[in-house]
């Protein structure tokens, strides 16, 4: 739901007509009212919210591929058991088989996770705007409810024009905001980049699907070449699009302002593969010789004011 930060994942469904019955709860941030006796509207309430639904579909291995992973576990849990029972007969209960054992379950879930990764397609997605007027339905205990909503499963469109997918060049475009804070002394002047949001093409996200690994953001603040501090986002699923929290996305740099000419912003999108390799998707320069140019000399001349603006992956 939009605006909100919860997100709900259903069961899988195999069968061709997929009835889920699964209720999800999402909390609806209430207005302020001016009187402890004013009721609560809910066409205020709901008013700006949607729902956002992505469909996907999970692969089916091919089976010998099935096979081999179930020799592999089968041969796991036999050297698990076995490994298992040698540490119970010299050291029971120690610490390492704790450690042993919480490892296995961290790796276990890490290779769940990537495997459905491997093996999830987008297929499309549907949205449906809250409408207080459908809100009809009396399902006692106070609650109220809306009678089936059917939505069409759209194909997902990152909502960038012909030209604008010419000017991203095929690696996607990052929002970010620039802010230049001036000390008195010139000693002790900021540089401030925050992450804002991410967008590329379906065709581009397709292009990092094939990579089968998560991808994450860095951004870098030089000073003279030479990285001086840098944030680094959490690992997150190939997307057209995404968004980050501006309090945590944020990297500053402190300099004197007689350095400022040597300053520079260096972003990267990456992913590591299976193999421990890391693939580089994308990267942006912002200086004031970059493409960016404009957008970094005007901060600098206006010390306070943000600046926000796109950047395109090469």
């Amino acid at each position: 739901m939009f605006p909100g930060d919860s997100k709900y994942e259903t069961t899988l469904q195999e069968s061709s007509w997929p009835i889920w019955n699964e209720d999800f709860k999402f909390q609806l941030k209430q207005k302020e009212v001016k009187k402890t006796t004013d009721k609560v509207d809910l066409q205020s309430l709901v008013a700006g919210h949607f729902l956002s639904l992505t469909i996907y579909a999970i692969l089916e291995p091919q089976k010998q591929d099935v096979d081999r992973r179930k020799s592999a576990k089968t041969l796991d849990s036999k050297t698990s058991k076995l490994m298992s029972e040698d540490e119970k007969k010299t050291k029971p209960g120690n610490l390492f088989e704790k450690t042993f054992s919480s490892f296995k379950s961290t790796k276990s879930e890490a290779f769940a996770q990537k495997s459905i990764l491997e093996k999830r397609r987008t297929v499309g997605a549907a949205t449906w705007n809250f409408d207080s007027k459908l809100f009809q339905n009396d399902l006692k205990n106070g609650l109220i409810g809306t009678p089936d909503i059917w939505r069409p499963i759209n194909a997902i469109a990152s909502g960038l024009s012909a030209a604008d997918s010419r000017r991203e060049n095929k690696k996607g475009q990052l929002e970010v905001t620039l802010l230049y804070t001036a000390s008195e002394d010139g000693l002790n002047d900021t540089v401030q980049l925050t992450v804002n949001r991410l967008r590329c093409s379906v065709q581009t996200m397709q292009e990092q699907e094939q990579f089968k690994a998560p991808l994450y953001l860095k951004a870098t603040i030089l000073e003279a070449n030479k990285a001086e501090c840098y944030w680094k986002s959490d690992r997150f699923v190939p997307t057209i699009s995404a968004r980050w929290d501006p309090k945590s996305a944020t990297v500053k740099l402190t300099v004197f302002k007689a350095s400022l000419s040597k300053v520079s912003i260096y972003i990267s999108l990456g992913c590591k593969t299976k193999m421990a390799k890391k693939e580089m998707l994308g990267k942006a320069l912002i200086d004031e010789k970059s493409p960016y140019a404009d957008s970094w000399n005007e901060c600098l001349r206006q010390p306070g004011i943000p600046k926000t603006f796109w950047v395109n992956f090469e």
